[in-house]
Formats: C-alpha cells, structure tokens, sequence
C-alpha cells in the first residue's frame, strides 16, 4: 500500500477505536498495538501526529479523558469525514436529489438515487435543514421524460462495458421482421431524446456501431476477449463531436450555414444548435450562423421542427434535401372538396 494513503487509514482506524461501544477510552498505546498490527507503526509518536492531524484537518474534537485514561470525542455526534456545507451547498444537493427522483421509475438511476439518499442522509440535511428540504418537489417541477422499452437493459450494460466483456445480442429492426445475431464489444451508452443508444464494435462486421437499446430482444455476456477501444481507433470524445443526434455516418462534417430570424436566433444565443457554432450575421434582420456536423437524420428534423424560422443557405445538397421535405408536407396539406354530412 502506498504510504501517502497509511495515514488516512490509521484515521479511520483511529476513529473506529474511538467509537468503540465495546472497549471505549483507548489509550495511546493501545491505539499504537492496533495500528501496529495493521501498518506496522512503532512509535507512539506517529500515533499522536495523527490525533493532531484528525483535529487539524478534520475538525475531530478528540480529547483525553482523565478519568477513563483514554481518549475520545467530547462531541458523540461528530462523524469523521463528514462535510462541512453551507446552506447554499445543501441547497444544491437536494435540488440534484430533486431531478433524480424524476428518474426512479428507470431501473438504474433507481439504484443510483439509493446511493444519493445515503450520501444526503450521512450529510444529515434533514437534521440540519428539516423536512422541508425534502419537500423540494413542491416548488420545483420537472417535465419528466417516458422511458420505454430498452431502459432494464442499462444496468446490466454499464456492467459490462465497466467490466470490458463482449456480449452476444440479438437484434430486431423496426423495418424488419427477422432478428440477427451480433456480438459487440460495448464502449458507449448514449442518450438521445429519451432513447438510449449501444455504440461497440461488431466482430462481423469489423465496424463500430450504433444500436437503439429499445430494439434490443436479448444480451448475455460473452467468454470472448474483449476488443478495447484504442484497438477499433473509436475514442468516445471525438465520436459525437461533429454530430446532432445519434446517427453517425461515414461523411465527413460539412459547414453549414442557416439563416434565422431575430426571433430564434434569440434562443440560440442562449443554447447553440452545436457546440462548433458561430454567428455569422445578427442585427435586427436576420441570426446567421455557422456550424460544422455531418448531415443526418437528426440534424434534419432538427432543421424541420424550427419551420419558417429558418432557412438553409448551405450546402446546396441540404437546401435541396429541406426544400423537398418542405414541399411534400405542403402538399399533405393540399385542400380537398368539402364532403357533406
């Protein structure tokens, strides 16, 4: 064990002996045996720069006791390593306890809210704050996302990908009635829109690829060995950083360049359409912008929700792509004869 880390442990050990229902008041030299047994200490030297230590850095009120000949904490409600938060920062964490709650119903962030309520209850919020920080929810309401079908796999694929195991996953297309076998060596789970996406390298195919978690029938782990992701040149940073969405195809990005109105452009200034984006123009006419993605679906329909708001100035390609789009909606909505009831 690195030494750096000896003297953290001999705190904990420390300030196990002086919680000690069993044998309270230890005394310096039975705190040294024990820590001599532990981390082979020798000197009760050691063991008082470290009571020193505790009260310095940790705030612990440790106190000799003269009656008892030992030592202990003159506060029993003291609890080492505890954090010292303001208001503001126990503001802050019930807020975050708050927008996990919206989650509970997905089976994994169940699990992590357990782990958030034990890091809230050993920070004793509701004792130093009352009830009513719990009660957040009442005050703040979030529009809470559907999680469909998919959702139970990403435990067991967090798993996996943490643990590096291939897995064997059958596979079923919204466009196809026939299930295929893949196996895939897990990199990235990604969220998009409410859906969640498996991005891995297929053995079959010697390709990474991009799989929607809701179209998955069935994952079980594999013997295999697992394919890193330095070895497939996927780095999970660079992935996305040309794209909207999830589809990322084999193009590369292309400038693009739309003109907004005044309006929209207002919202875009406080949340860009990508993160390579730049203004271009922005007066009282127009909201210019540039960006650099790759042209895919999403980026598509991301350009169709805004209707009349914007217009596509470049490429050509996607004008033309925009315009189509646009005139075939267009004519769904083309008049038909009145019919009498």
């Amino acid at each position: 064990m690195p030494s750096t880390k000896l003297p953290f442990f001999r705190y904990m050990l420390i300030d196990q002996m002086l919680r000690s229902k069993q044998k309270p008041f230890p005394t310096k030299e039975e705190l040294l045996e024990a820590c001599k047994e532990k981390f082979g200490v020798i000197s009760t030297s050691t063991i008082e720069k470290d009571i020193g230590a505790m009260r310095l850095e940790f705030d612990a009120p440790i106190v000799y006791n003269r009656r008892y000949n030992g030592y202990e904490y003159s506060d029993n409600k003291y609890k080492f390593l505890s954090v010292n938060l303001s208001e503001r920062n126990l503001l802050a964490l019930s807020f975050v306890e708050t927008i996990l709650g919206e989650f509970r119903d997905l089976p994994i962030f169940d699990e992590f809210s357990d782990a958030v309520d034990k890091v809230l209850d050993g920070l004793e919020i509701t004792r130093n704050l009352g009830n009513d920080m719990r009660k957040m929810n009442k005050f703040i309401q979030i529009d809470k996302s559907p999680y469909y079908k998919g959702s139970e796999l990403l435990s067991d694929l967090i798993s996996l990908i943490t643990s590096k195991i291939p897995v064997e996953m059958v596979y079923k297309k919204f466009n196809s009635d026939r299930q295929k076998y893949y196996t895939i060596h897990p990199y990235l789970l990604k969220e998009f829109k409410n859906m969640w996406y498996i991005i891995g390298f297929i053995e079959e195919y010697e390709q990474v690829r991009i799989f929607a978690l809701d179209r998955i029938v069935h994952i079980s782990p594999t013997e295999r060995t697992y394919i890193p992701p330095q070895e497939t040149n996927f780095n999970a940073e660079s992935f996305y950083k040309h794209c909207i969405g999830v589809s990322v195809l084999d193009q590369a990005p292309e400038k693009v360049i739309l003109k907004f109105t005044p309006f929209q452009g207002q919202y875009l200034k406080v949340q860009p359409l990508h993160s390579t984006q730049k203004v271009l123009e922005d007066n009282e006419k127009a909201y210019i912008i540039e960006i650099e993605v790759i042209i895919n679906f999403e980026l598509k329909m991301q350009l169709l929700s805004y209707g009349a708001n914007v217009t596509v100035l470049h490429p050509e390609s996607l004008v033309q792509t925009i315009r189509k789009e646009l005139i075939q909606t267009l004519n769904n909505y083309e008049l038909e004869p009145a019919v009498l009831i």
